[in-house]
């Protein structure tokens, strides 16, 4: 049950990160405690999330968060005072504006409408006692088959954009 409601949650956050996400940049910040005094977090550990599919882009977003944490003054060790963890999802959309709705000439075919591949990544910053999320981002991008040096630096531009909206209080 709880496998489900974990399921559940997941799919609401990438409905809302995808409906959030029609923004020009494609990032956004979907949970902000105000509260949180981000300059306290000077050490941080992975959680477990729900990784990416194929190992090379689950690394290329491990290195490119753990390089964005980092330029933020983090670093990796415990005791940490914050849980860091990503959800990847992919899903295909089609887009309709290269259907042509027209009749073709004769002897011609209709260009059909076209699939494109959509990736959401979404990273969590938790506290350790309550796993409680005190920031999460969330970013959309039309992604194509890439590997090696293209998809880890498609990946770090992304999360590059996304920590933009770190809490500016936590920068040294």
């Amino acid at each position: 049950m709880k496998r489900i409601l974990s399921i559940a949650c997941l799919l609401i956050l990438v409905v809302a990160a995808v409906g959030l996400a029609q923004k020009a940049s494609g990032v956004n910040v979907l949970v902000l405690d105000k509260a949180t005094d981000f300059s306290k977090f000077k050490t941080y550990e992975w959680a477990p999330g729900h990784k990416a599919l194929d190992p090379a882009w689950d690394k290329a977003i491990i290195d490119a968060i753990d390089k964005a944490l980092a330029a933020q003054g983090l670093k990796k060790g415990a005791p940490a005072e914050v849980l860091v963890e990503y959800h990847a999802v992919q899903s295909e959309e089609v887009d309709l504006r290269t259907f042509d709705n027209k009749a073709p000439a004769q002897g011609q075919e209709r260009a059909s409408a076209q699939l494109v591949k959509k990736g959401t990544l979404a990273i969590d910053l938790r506290l350790p006692v309550g796993r409680t999320v005190v920031w999460r981002v969330a970013g959309e991008r039309a992604i194509t088959a890439m590997a090696g040096a293209e998809r880890d630096a498609f990946v770090a531009k992304l999360v590059t954009t996304m920590f933009e909206s770190y809490p500016k209080a936590a920068k040294k």
